[in-house]
């Protein structure tokens, strides 16, 4: 389970999101959870050819699987 919070763009809670645009509070989780945090700093980078890692980070989509993946380093801790 997990809240979702509306926020406006400079992150200051808000009632102006249309609840047809929220994400579901529940969903089921992936089926490869990785409960172990890396080891190998070394491994743990951004794909070179991903550029939008900043964002991924600003709108907490490093929960999100793919995202985490492709955006190792500025999903780490996060």
């Amino acid at each position: 389970m997990r809240t979702v919070t509306c926020l406006s763009y400079t992150g200051q809670p808000s009632n102006e999101c249309p609840e047809s645009l929220q994400p579901a509070t529940m969903q089921q989780c992936e089926s490869k959870c990785d409960a172990t945090p890396n080891s190998n700093n070394d491994e743990c980078k951004d794909v070179n050819k991903v550029a939008y890692c900043p964002l991924v980070l600003k709108f907490k989509f490093c929960s999100r699987g793919y995202f985490r993946q492709m955006c190792c380093k500025t999903c780490q801790g996060h």
